[in-house]
């Protein structure tokens, strides 16, 4: 007859797969016989983590929300603000393999060239998405080290104010900016999740369900796009500081690992990509894009047609690639760097009205209404984005040689791509209602044809004198002017830095090239741009020192005509909010009592050119005639 096996053993026997009669005695004879302490460990039968039953409609579960946790310093997933809908174990059965899978944030994503295909059952359609086990998830808490790490890393986040939000009047006012001039530019957030998770902070908390580390990212964009009377209201004292300070608390949330959820990770990586730091800092624009960028193609997003996620997590996944290509295009072109996204890796269809349409209408003034040009402006630039990284690959590249065909061929994409705009779109048909995203749009257009014939506008050859360029730079004045005289350039995003940039530096050529009627025209418009470049200081802190660059490059009548631009024009102050001491000020995570305020006060300091300084040298100029060449501005053009 075999032996029994034992109900229960000590740790000991249980190690060394001995019979163990500690349920007779304590210590048992085993370990007695050894010498070694009996300790009893807790049975973990049944214990293990259950999924919790979803609801059997996907309507219904897309509009619920979970209650959030006491505390932000429980790290527990909040509830998921980026795709509320969720599959049911009813209807998952029905759907592809590659469709369930890729709701589950517990699953992988490996590409065709890797070795695990070749293994795979032939007779079964590919797959791209791999589940994990459990024990290796994202929630999975398996070693003891890793919970004591996530314990300290709440309780540093705690201590540095980085879980710490200002009063609920500020958090409105800076998340009605985010909604009004950010979120129509790049949608990325469920404008209805967020309201919903607002409405719902329980009283009794002031918690919001809301994940930290998006809405201190809401509130660095928030801060850095609303109007001067707004931020006069809120208990900031400088921009720059209140800027810095979400900025740093959704950094230091972000690279404590607190948020489990992807998709909030790539939608505040997003928006972290908007700080400007100095030209030596690391952590740019690129760096916060490339990560972003990393995240999303780990995850398949590249590879959407793939699968078949529910139809809104499809559009908000539709919404963020595509946010994160078309501002991978510009800031690569604008840097002279390769971009992070190819178009040859992916196969995402393009964007369509439908993916930006909110399935639930928001009736709050907060959160605001949707029109019809913020269904069309997302999908426009996302061409536009396609067409600058077409031009950049034929006119830029070293191994290319730009051709005249070429660039007639890519004139006429552009005006094709113009003569389908949408109606709402068109200059010729533009209202104070939709000037803001019309004038971006038609910005970005312009900047295309610049970028498209600048060397022949800077080097005129008899086939080709670059009067295209010229008449770009032309139309974009105009518009600035329109965003000027509406008050709307301050609320633009970075990339119509390098627009306007790009057309003063047109102007600027063609002014020392003219002279009489011609020659004042030029400086007009050169005095709009430098105005325009004025008011985005505002928001994005513009690097003074390449301005001052730009002036170095000029000869000396050329800059003197420009600075009595900024001699004339009334100073520029920072913006100040209440008679509040910086040190009354929120605490700023790891900011030091010195941190700087931001760029200089008064715009004759922005515009003046500066005594030669220690970066003179590093670019070989001097004031002649010829000066201000295409290697010059070719290094201006990467620091805007």
């Amino acid at each position: 007859m075999p032996l029994k096996r034992a109900k229960q053993a000590c740790l000991h026997c249980h190690r060394r797969r001995i019979r163990c009669d500690v349920l007779q005695q304590q210590p048992c004879s085993n370990c007695v016989t050894q010498e070694v302490p009996c300790e009893v460990g807790v049975s973990r039968r049944g214990k293990y983590p259950r999924k919790k039953t979803t609801k059997t409609s996907l309507e219904s579960s897309s509009a619920t929300i979970q209650p959030p946790p006491q505390s932000h310093s429980q790290l527990l997933p909040l509830p998921d603000l980026t795709s509320p809908t969720t599959i049911t174990s009813t209807n998952a059965s029905t759907l592809p393999i590659s469709a369930r899978q890729i709701v589950n944030d517990s699953t992988v994503f490996l590409g065709e060239s890797s070795p695990l295909t070749s293994v795979m059952d032939p007779t079964q359609p590919p797959k791209l998405q791999y589940p994990l086990p459990d024990r290796l998830a994202p929630s999975s808490t398996r070693d003891d080290a890793v919970r004591l790490h996530q314990v300290q890393q709440a309780a540093q986040l705690e201590s540095s104010g980085a879980l710490s939000f200002p009063p609920d009047a500020t958090i409105n006012a800076l998340l009605q900016a985010y909604f009004r001039w950010f979120h129509p530019c790049f949608p990325i957030v469920d404008r209805a999740a967020v309201f919903r998770a607002r409405t719902n902070t329980p009283a009794r908390t002031g918690v919001s369900s809301i994940p930290p580390l998006l809405l201190q990212s809401m509130l660095f964009i928030g801060v850095s796009l609303c109007d001067d009377q707004t931020f006069a209201k809120t208990e900031f004292p400088v921009r720059y500081r209140a800027k810095f300070l979400f900025y740093s608390r959704a950094k230091a949330i972000y690279e404590a690992d607190a948020e489990a959820s992807p998709i909030v990770k790539l939608q505040a990586l997003f928006m972290l990509s908007f700080w400007r730091g100095g030209p030596s800092e690391e952590r740019d624009v690129r760096y916060w894009l490339g990560i972003a960028i990393s995240l999303a193609q780990k995850r398949g997003m590249h590879m959407m047609s793939q699968f078949s996620p529910p139809p809104r997590e499809k559009k908000l996944w539709k919404r963020i690639w595509w946010a994160l290509y078309t501002r991978d295009q510009q800031s690569a072109a604008a840097l002279g760097l390769p971009p992070r996204i190819r178009d040859e890796d992916g196969d995402v269809e393009m964007l369509y009205p439908d993916d930006i349409l909110d399935e639930e209408s928001v009736e709050n003034d907060i959160y605001g209404p949707q029109k019809r040009q913020d269904l069309v402006y997302p999908v426009e630039m996302a061409k536009l984005a396609r067409l600058l990284r077409t031009i950049v690959s034929t006119q830029y590249l070293h191994h290319q040689q730009p051709d005249l065909a070429t660039r007639n061929s890519l004139n006429k994409q552009l005006c094709l791509w113009e003569s389908h705009l949408p109606v709402e779109l068109r200059l010729d048909h533009v209202s104070p209602d939709s000037l803001f995203l019309t004038g971006l749009l038609h910005m970005t257009y312009q900047n295309l044809y610049i970028l498209l014939h600048r060397r022949t506008f800077l080097d005129p050859t008899p086939h080709d004198s670059g009067q295209i360029a010229l008449d770009a730079a032309t139309k974009s004045t105009r518009i600035l002017e329109d965003l000027l005289s509406h008050h709307l350039v301050q609320h633009a995003p970075p990339h119509l830095i390098t627009h306007a940039f790009s057309t003063l530096c047109i102007h600027t050529i063609h002014h020392r090239r003219n002279s009489g009627t011609m020659r004042t025209l030029a400086e007009h418009r050169a005095r709009l741009c430098l105005l325009s470049l004025e008011e985005l200081q505002k928001s994005w802190d513009l690097e003074n020192w390449v301005l001052h660059l730009f002036f170095r490059g000029l000869d000396d009548r050329t800059a003197e005509s420009l600075r009595r631009m900024s001699e004339s024009h009334v100073d520029h102050q920072e913006t100040q909010g209440p008679n509040v001491t910086p040190g009354d000020a929120t605490t700023i995570v790891a900011a030091p009592d010195n941190l700087p305020t931001g760029p200089p006060a008064s715009s004759g300091e922005m515009f003046m050119p500066m005594a030669q300084d220690d970066w003179y040298g590093w670019v070989p100029w001097e004031d002649q005639a010829d000066a201000l060449n295409l290697q010059n501005l070719e290094f201006l053009y990467r620091f805007l």
